[in-house]
């Protein structure tokens, strides 16, 4: 359980995240209405791009954190596998769609973020 509380933001983020998933697009158009903030915080780019690469760099924070090899490579592989699992779930969904550029924007973002995570962390250490 001491190695797990290193991942408990990654488990929560990736709830979050199939919470999102699940969420109508009608519904989040609705939250994008009230402000033009959440019109651009809330646009599915911003929102594939951010969210997938946030939970990778928070699993490369546990993988980091339990001094497990492969950080980037395992954080990666499961943020983006994840990302896939969520546009198979949305493809049953009658009101999502599941879309390759999706897994652009998800796969765009992991690499920013394991590369933000990378020199913040391990090369300026």
């Amino acid at each position: 359980m001491e190695k797990n509380k290193h991942f408990l933001p990654a488990y929560i983020f990736g709830v979050l995240l199939l919470i999102g998933a699940s969420v109508s697009s009608r519904s989040l158009t609705k939250i994008k209405d009230i402000h033009k903030f959440f019109d651009v915080v809330l646009s599915e780019n911003s929102l594939h791009f951010f969210g997938f690469g946030i939970f990778a760099a928070l699993l490369a924070w546990g993988y980091y954190k339990t001094k497990s090899s492969g950080v980037f490579l395992r954080a990666g592989l499961f943020s983006f596998s994840y990302g896939l699992l969520i546009e198979v779930y949305q493809y049953f969904l009658p009101y999502r769609s599941a879309e390759l550029k999706d897994l652009v924007l998800d796969a765009t973002g992991i690499l920013i973020m394991l590369g933000l995570f990378w020199e913040i962390f391990i090369r300026r250490k």
